[in-house]
């Protein structure tokens, strides 16, 4: 949990989780300060990738949307919270300039690819029964016909690798 090493954040995967981390704590009180600790820095971290003026290096643009405690989901997790990464549309997947404008086969056939689901990355931090913390990423908003976009996703889990290394460092002061 917060070293360098990508490798650890990749082994035991389940389907569609793009890493996670994990971390022991001692002792129950501790893990409240802690999960709020961890959950503060990533909701603040994620604000990062809508800011303008931040350069996050996205080639999607998202939406973010706060995660709700869900404690009913899971008995070995006693408290959650995160955000999703919902990804938008570009402005470069309109119209080519060479479709008819008037063709309506066109335009039924763009309504129709509106309604897929664009993907995005779901950033979920636990505090688990026993007292230890895990943060998952993970994809999400995910359908048939969703193009799944590696390079965002892989931007998120690197800059997410970064924001553990210096949670983690944080900790030993």
């Amino acid at each position: 949990f917060g070293n360098n090493d990508a490798e650890d954040d990749q082994q035991n995967l389940q389907e569609n989780e793009l890493a996670r981390f994990s971390h022991e704590l001692s002792s129950e009180e501790a893990a409240h300060v802690k999960f709020d600790s961890l959950s503060i820095m990533i909701s603040e971290w994620s604000k990062f990738f809508t800011d303008p003026d931040k350069s996050m290096g996205l080639t999607t643009p998202v939406v973010l949307v706060e995660l709700k405690s869900d404690e009913d989901e899971n008995d070995a997790v006693t408290n959650s919270s995160g955000v999703q990464f919902l990804f938008q549309k570009s402005k470069t997947g309109g119209r080519s300039a060479y479709q008819d404008k008037d063709d309506e086969k066109n335009s039924e056939k763009e309504k129709k690819e509106d309604v897929v689901k664009e993907g995005g990355v779901e950033v979920q931090v636990n505090q688990l029964s026993n007292g230890n913390l895990s943060v998952i990423a993970k994809r999400c908003e995910i359908e048939e016909g969703t193009m799944v976009k590696e390079m965002s996703e892989q931007t998120i889990v690197d800059s997410l690798r970064k924001v553990m290394v210096a949670w983690k460092k944080e900790q030993l002061v």
